[in-house]
């Protein structure tokens, strides 16, 4: 019995950290791939004259790009961006918040599209995974591609909110 228990206890030492190094990595894998999806949506919005769209649902814990597009028959409907990214978010990894414009969205499933306007939306996505930790994945309106805010990072990156020059004076400094 006493032999049982010390092995269980080594076992114990020995497999929870790589468990949760295994979670931790897993984590920052789908960090990452959400900041890819973003980016591509950024780069559509900014370069191609269709629609463009994020969407994802709980219901199949899908993550997309989706662009405004003709069919073979004409009709017009969203469809995924070729070439795009997709990803599956693992099962222990969930979006725990995502605001538009600073309204906030069910983060179980949610469709967010660029404006005919050309302006985009204020886009910040939100996930965790069951132990807490996560990342902020932040779109601003005027960035070139979306900020990666990490739980606990010593050093966050900023997000730079937008300036008008022509109000702060900077409209009569020489460049």
């Amino acid at each position: 019995m006493i032999i049982a228990a010390v092995l269980l206890v080594i076992l114990g030492t020995i497999l929870v950290p790589r468990m949760s190094g295994m979670a931790r990595g897993e984590l920052d894998v789908a960090i990452e791939s959400v900041g890819t999806i973003v980016a591509t949506f950024a780069f559509a919005e900014a370069t191609d004259e269709k629609l463009v769209a994020l969407s994802y649902s709980d219901e199949n814990r899908r993550f997309d790009v989706f662009v405004l597009a003709a069919g073979d028959s004409g009709e017009i409907d969203w469809r995924p961006l070729t070439l795009a990214p997709s990803l599956i978010l693992p099962d222990q990894i969930s979006f725990t918040r995502v605001t538009i414009d600073g309204a906030a969205y069910d983060p179980r499933d949610w469709f967010v599209a660029s404006s005919p306007s050309g302006l985009r939306p204020d886009i910040r996505i939100r996930l965790e995974s069951e132990s807490g930790d996560g990342a902020e994945v932040a779109l601003l309106p005027h960035g070139l591609g979306p900020v990666i805010i990490r739980d606990g990072d010593p050093n966050p990156p900023l997000l730079r909110e937008r300036a008008d020059l022509n109000e702060m004076g900077a409209d009569r400094e020489d460049w």
